[in-house]
């Protein structure tokens, strides 16, 4: 679970960090005569969003897929629960969007930064399972 949490926070400052910087408006290019927001706030506030959205869901999907999918060969498994996570993330997101939004935006772009959200949530965990998996296998004392 201490891995889980680590994924989680790992991602969601990733994604965060990815929307910040796709959102922001450099100081030369903004107009005299309107409020910005600082890169920091912008940041921050995309935190507060994805950190409770990936929390939730990302755990609730490691459940559901890992229980499906543990017979399958290492392989086969890797790349269909690749598949399955963004699958997972582009239905969540369209859940999310069904249910909090009231107005009309781009709506393949948020189920894209959705999926790649997700992809992105598997990506780091397969990435620290490996990391905790060496780490454990150089602490155990060989006999």
């Amino acid at each position: 679970m201490f891995r889980k949490m680590i994924a989680v926070s790992l991602t969601s400052v990733l994604v965060s960090g990815i929307l910040t910087y796709w959102s922001y408006i450099p100081v030369s290019e903004r107009a005299s005569d309107t409020m910005y927001s600082s890169a920091s706030g912008i940041f921050i506030l995309h935190l507060m969003y994805t950190l409770p959205i990936i929390l939730i869901s990302g755990l609730l999907t490691d459940v559901l897929i890992w229980h499906r999918l543990k017979h399958l060969s290492t392989r086969l498994r890797l790349v269909m629960e690749a598949i399955l996570y963004v699958l997972s993330g582009v239905l969540i997101g369209t859940i999310l969007i069904l249910t909090f939004t009231k107005e009309a935006f781009d709506v393949p772009v948020s189920l894209t930064i959705a999926g790649g959200s997700a992809l992105l949530y598997y990506l780091v965990n397969q990435l620290i399972k490996r990391a905790f998996r060496r780490v454990h296998k150089k602490e155990t004392p060989v006999c």
